[in-house]
């Protein structure tokens, strides 16, 4: 007979979009447990890539692009090759990104992330990038359009000059209101598992009161501390947090929490 697995028998429900959730679900799988993807968020274009496709065409004329998600860095590709821009133009700039998973994402466009720092936030780019000097230097961030002006903010102060078009937006997902509810309900899952803090808001917003009294005995799992002041802002307890803030590093969080 095979040996139990860490997370048998346990149900998650998994918030982001399901074409980012795979690995992570992969991850849970592989360690016995079910993850159920009912997205609270949706990744969606910007009203226009006009801001951003007129910056790329002077790509050369930055000393720094700064890149804090995967879809940032789908979305800069995207836009180069839509406009005909040089791909090895970024060879010769220094890309900041926010942690492995976005270095990753980068890596499979045959570039290799300069400055990846060891507190994957904004704060933590931020602390890179001022260690490396940003002083009379033009940074490129292409970004959500709701973002924290903490790395405009940040790099402006210390002289840099940034361009911060926007390249995606993060919106409501439709079509899992219903089903998230219905597993609430029903206690059908162990825990929600929340990648960003727009996963729990949009979360907070689709039910809105009722959350609470759905929650029950459902546990909240956030994976980093911007996440996590989030969800105790407005009114939650935070179950689980890795030391890591990686998704990967919430799998092995798990496995630690229920076999404690």
């Amino acid at each position: 007979m095979s040996a139990k697995r860490p997370l048998s028998d346990k149900r998650f429900l998994i918030t982001r979009p399901e074409n980012q959730a795979a690995e992570f679900v992969s991850l849970i799988e592989g360690l016995g447990g079910t993850a159920i993807c009912l997205p609270t968020i949706e990744i969606v274009p910007p009203a226009s890539y006009s801001q951003l496709d007129f910056v790329l065409r002077d790509l050369d004329e930055f000393d720094i692009v700064v890149l804090t998600s995967v879809n940032g860095v789908d979305v800069l590709f995207e836009r180069m090759l839509e406009t005909s821009q040089y791909i090895g133009t970024l060879t010769a700039i220094c890309i900041a990104v926010v942690g492995p998973k976005t270095a990753k994402a980068l890596e499979q466009h045959c570039i290799r992330p300069d400055l990846i720092p060891a507190d994957h936030r904004a704060e933590g780019v931020v602390a890179e990038l001022l260690k490396h000097g940003v002083k009379g230097k033009r940074v490129l961030y292409p970004r959500a359009e709701k973002v924290r002006p903490l790395i405009v903010d940040s790099l402006q102060a210390a002289g840099a000059e940034v361009v911060a078009p926007v390249a995606y937006r993060t919106v409501m997902a439709t079509g899992s209101e219903d089903k998230i509810r219905r597993l609430l309900v029903d206690g059908g899952v162990d825990a929600v598992c929340f990648s960003s803090s727009s996963t729990f808001v949009n979360l907070h917003a689709m039910l809105g009161d009722e959350l609470r009294d759905l929650q029950g005995k459902t546990k909240f799992f956030s994976i980093g501390p911007q996440t996590s002041e989030t969800i105790r802002n407005l009114g939650f307890n935070v179950d689980l947090e890795p030391e890591q803030w990686t998704l990967d590093s919430l799998a092995q969080a798990m496995v630690k929490y229920y076999t404690k």
